[in-house]
């Protein structure tokens, strides 16, 4: 069973995404705090990171470059998932960072599940 972990400030969010995700065979671990996170991901292992770009203290894109700077994180790949459609389209414009995939909230079950099996491969 494939791990991911969700990064996302909005504890509905991440129970809704779990268990869309875990009917269709991942095993989800959310966080609602993005301080201090990477060393949790570290011992967690995920194969996928979900991570919401508007976070509280520390926002997605500085979460996201501290995963990527760790050998043990840098070949996991990341989903950005914002309700914010310009910051998306602008990180994907400018390529300042390069992620998997991006998904603009409210998305589809069939948005989420495409998305997700397209970066991971489905499950095992």
């Amino acid at each position: 069973m494939k791990t991911i972990a969700y990064i996302e400030d909005d504890p509905d969010m991440i129970d809704l995404v779990s268990i869309i995700l875990q009917k269709h065979g991942y095993r989800v671990a959310g966080f609602t705090e993005s301080r201090e996170i990477v060393p949790k991901l570290e011992s967690l292992k995920p194969e996928l990171i979900l991570l919401d770009l508007m976070m509280p203290h520390v926002d997605g894109i500085e979460v996201y470059r501290e995963i990527k700077s760790r050998e043990k994180m840098s070949g996991v790949p990341v989903i950005i998932i914002s309700a914010m459609k310009r910051a998306v389209e602008e990180i994907e414009k400018e390529g300042e960072v390069k992620v998997e995939a991006c998904l603009v909230k409210p998305f589809t079950i069939g948005e989420l599940l495409e998305t997700v099996n397209r970066v991971i491969g489905g499950v095992d």
